[in-house]
């Protein structure tokens, strides 16, 4: 569930000159000191197709920091990077350091500055897909101060509407749902054997939620470090509180099957009315239109039922003949 991740390392000024001497880059022909990082980033991605420097940063008395990020699944030539990986990442990393700098000490001192974990679903079916990304239209604009982001900018400062992604996010965390195959073709990359057909659900943890755990009084005094977030049990806490409710439980139907397992439930005939018509009210608006007319603890409750019965609160549009009456859910943790 390792997608990608940044740290920072610490360098003295001799390591600094070095890895610009190794790559040929002249500091001084650029008249701006980021034109010259970039410049060395083009040089290293080259030649390293896992890795890249997102900048470096002077701190005094000849002390630089280095921000390097690690793509994991180009480092290990592979879709999945599971926690049982570690040793494996921290030995290709310090090889990288010490072919750059003759040994790997700062690695022991590295502060991690984010983290993305990820989850791919394969959906052979294209139908299946093209409903999927449909269906997330309906889903919440806002959960825990995220945003649902709707437009973006192409290349050209263009606006352009997300067709095959979703886009949450505020200051701190964020979540991206997308095809992995229209991103690679949008970035115009090889379509690799572990894109084909995948959804990605992404959570991608930045460094002011990296600090903000670190802290002991309003944190939980989490070390900013690699292996601590390769947890496996972490990354499933992760992925329960932040995707879990945007996405929800529950299996995808149209409304006349789910009236059905509504029906063969055990609710009471109120109960379960009130559940066919919140669910109708979410169809003709989004999940978030029975708000303006129930109660939060009831609104929860309704959610909490439906979840308990196996059905999405987000149906299949019933006059969509081309589309299945059910899909399961593909968001399985």
């Amino acid at each position: 569930m390792i997608h990608t991740f940044e740290m920072l390392l610490q360098l003295n000024y001799l390591e600094f000159e070095r890895l610009f001497l190794l790559y040929g880059v002249n500091q001084v022909k650029y008249k701006y000191f980021g034109a010259a990082v970039k410049s060395l980033n083009k040089e290293i991605k080259n030649r390293y197709k896992a890795y890249a420097i997102t900048w470096i940063s002077y701190q005094g008395n000849d002390n630089w920091n280095l921000h390097l990020k690690v793509d994991a699944i180009k480092l290990l030539g592979r879709g999945e990077v599971y926690e049982e990986d570690y040793g494996l990442i921290e030995s290709e990393i310090r090889k990288f350091l010490i072919k750059h700098f003759g040994h790997s000490n700062m690695f022991d001192s590295h502060i991690l500055t984010r983290i993305d974990y990820k989850l791919d679903v394969r959906i052979p079916n294209q139908k299946e897909r093209e409903l999927l990304f449909l269906l997330l239209e309906k889903y919440t604009n806002k959960y825990r101060y995220k945003e649902k982001i709707k437009w973006g900018k192409d290349k050209n400062g263009n606006p352009i509407k997300y067709e095959t992604s979703q886009y949450h996010k505020n200051k701190s965390v964020e979540i991206f749902i997308y095809s992995k195959e229209n991103e690679r073709i949008a970035k115009g990359e090889k379509i690799q054997p572990y894109d084909e057909n995948v959804v990605r659900y992404e959570l991608r943890l930045k460094n002011s939620h990296l600090n903000s755990m670190k802290r002991t009084d309003k944190g939980i005094g989490r070390p900013k470090q690699l292996k601590v977030y390769f947890s496996y049990q972490l990354q499933k806490e992760y992925m329960e509180k932040h995707v879990l409710p945007i996405v929800h439980k529950g299996d995808f139907y149209k409304i006349t099957e789910a009236e059905k397992i509504i029906e063969e439930s055990s609710f009471s005939k109120k109960k379960k009315e009130r559940l066919r018509a919140f669910l109708v009210q979410i169809s003709r608006g989004t999940i978030d239109t029975p708000k303006k007319y129930m109660s939060k603890p009831t609104y929860r409750t309704y959610l909490h039922d439906l979840e308990s019965i196996g059905i999405n609160p987000i149906l299949i549009p019933k006059n969509r003949t081309d589309f299945p009456s059910y899909m399961k859910n593909p968001f399985q943790i």
